[in-house]
């Protein structure tokens, strides 16, 4: 009587196996490069790496929650808000 129940889990399993990952691969492949952004607080421009794999593992259930990684303006501005990374900025 278990057989049904558990071919319904690999099959479940396995629908979501092939929706995630290519999300999960999409988003990481977007994310992973560094890119050239305009410092909303000093006005020039700097070079920010965003934590892909934090991208990537927040992707699933909405969009991604981006965050820096590094960027050419730190250390002196390590503390910096990342208003770099709104949506309109």
């Amino acid at each position: 009587m278990t057989a049904p129940w558990v071919l319904l889990l690999a099959i479940a399993g396995t629908a979501i196996f092939y929706v995630l990952v290519p999300i999960v691969a999409e988003v990481f492949a977007r994310y992973r490069t560094p890119r050239i952004l305009r410092c909303p607080e000093t006005g020039g421009t700097a070079e920010v790496r965003i934590d892909a794999r934090h991208a990537a593992a927040t992707a699933v259930p909405g969009p991604p929650e981006l965050r820096v990684a590094g960027c050419s303006r730190w250390p002196e501005r390590k503390g910096c808000a990342q208003a770099c990374l709104a949506p309109g900025a």
